[in-house]
């Protein structure tokens, strides 16, 4: 599985969060957190939708699926959005190609290829999924894709 380095510089993100979790009866709210950001991921005309993730690679996480903006605008910020920033940081980046229900296999795998370079989880950062806008009603064809981001020591 190939993958590349990237500084990404400070950025960010406004849209909606949720808390879940993968242990003890599983709560998956990123579909629906997806679902409700389209309609202001379109209004926005956005190119790119952004999942932030934090913390990377826990059982209990909290997820925001939004788009990143240059400055905070209170016409841009609906009720009940969130908005975080985040500092410049050094990620491996993926890709999925294929159906969205087939992210967790390439999760499984790039955690293998993640340990086997040797790279650390770097705490306090966020994973990221990253979807150009085009993406969205391919979910379940073979032509969806997304970056995956995952931030390192």
């Amino acid at each position: 599985m190939e993958f590349k380095e990237i500084i990404k510089d400070s950025f960010v993100i406004v849209g909606y969060s949720a808390a879940g979790k993968w242990s003890d009866g599983i709560d998956y709210p990123i579909p629906g957190l997806w679902a409700k950001a389209y309609k202001f991921i379109s209004e926005n005309n956005a190119d790119k939708i952004v999942g932030v993730c934090l913390p990377p690679r826990s059982n209990h996480y909290f997820y925001t699926c939004g788009i990143e903006i240059e400055a905070v605008d209170y016409d841009t910020v609906e009720k009940g959005m969130t908005l975080h920033t985040f500092p410049k940081q050094k990620y491996v980046v993926f890709k999925h190609f294929g159906p969205s229900n087939e992210i967790p296999n390439t999760y499984g795998e790039l955690w293998k290829v993640f340990d086997r370079g040797g790279y650390k989880i770097k705490v306090g950062m966020p994973e990221i999924e990253i979807v150009k806008s085009n993406m969205f009603g391919k979910e379940e064809t073979a032509e969806y894709e997304m970056e995956i981001w995952l931030p390192v020591q």
